[in-house]
């Protein structure tokens, strides 16, 4: 197969936002359709804005007229630390690849753009959260995995 990959623009919000409805819903499962609109309209705002004021870049990969995968890396400007003295961090997000696509080399392919994207506005680090079965491809590729504890609070 040979997959185009391009960055996305205005025209591609809705594909964004359904294909990560689509990963959201793997991994939360079944959701009503009021929560399901909810954050369709929460991340199409989301990626409009984006876009526009160009604090994320998505990359979208097709096979031919069908989307095989998207990624997107979210830009931060943090007070610089010991790890990344420039403070400017790329969050990789929303890597996701429909199921009949997978293993075929899309996810890295998606992260590699990602990356050089991010080198070329100078990002000097990149950091994501990844599922058990994505895990290999990102080590493969160089991330290294943190004995940092991720702590939240939710409000709601």
């Amino acid at each position: 197969m040979n997959f185009n990959y391009c960055k996305a623009t205005l025209a591609d919000v809705e594909t964004l936002v359904e294909k990560r409805i689509l990963f959201s819903l793997e991994l939360a499962g079944e959701q009503s359709e009021e929560a399901i609109q909810f954050l369709r309209k929460q991340m199409t705002n989301y990626f409009s804005k984006s876009i526009v004021d160009h604090s994320s870049i998505s990359i979208i990969a097709k096979d031919q007229d069908i989307v095989a995968g998207i990624g997107s890396i979210h830009l931060r400007e943090m007070p610089g630390n010991f790890k990344n003295p420039s403070g400017r961090w790329g969050y990789i997000m929303n890597m996701y690849t429909i199921p009949e696509y997978r293993r075929k080399g899309i996810c890295r392919n998606i992260l590699r753009m990602l990356v050089e994207e991010g080198k070329k506005i100078g990002l000097t680090a990149f950091e994501l959260h990844a599922t058990k079965e994505g895990e290999m491809v990102y080590t493969q590729e160089g991330f290294i995995l943190h004995n940092e504890p991720t702590l939240r609070f939710l409000i709601g």
